[in-house]
């Protein structure tokens, strides 16, 4: 189902709602950027219950999780990721849209993996070099 508005600024919020549905920051520092992100720009802060995988910082806003932080210290390879900002773009299909990716020049970074009540994921390099993670959502 496709949701229309007459409001630019609402179809632009259910634009991007649907399509870049999720946002991580990675630093070594996960309570200076949560300090930074909460007093510099209004960012509230809670922590996911990830089971086995630990505790998962969010921000959020108005009460809602909006972004996810990890700590790259804890991270295979840590010293080889700098601090950034990644994005989730959800697609139907995480395989095959990588597959597909793969057919025009991208190369993967991170392979699919599932992970339990959240969904399946893959970090890709699109053949420009910029990194973009495939996200279907556990239903």
């Amino acid at each position: 189902m496709v949701v229309m508005s007459d409001d630019p600024n609402t179809q632009h919020a259910l634009n991007t709602g649907r399509t870049f549905v999720w946002h991580e920051l990675y630093v070594k520092d996960p309570a200076g950027a949560i300090k930074f992100y909460s007093e510099c720009l209004g960012f509230g802060h809670q922590e996911a219950d990830m089971g086995a995988m630990g505790s998962y910082p969010m921000l959020t806003m108005n009460g809602h999780g909006v972004a996810g932080i990890m700590d790259t210290t804890k991270l295979e390879n840590s010293e080889h990721i700098p601090p950034h900002w990644a994005v989730y773009l959800a697609v139907d299909d995480v395989d095959a849209r990588v597959a597909r990716c793969i057919g025009q020049g991208a190369s993967v970074v991170v392979p699919a993996m599932d992970v339990p009540g959240v969904g399946r994921m893959c970090l890709i390099a699109d053949p420009f070099g910029a990194h973009l993670w495939l996200y279907t959502p556990a239903m």
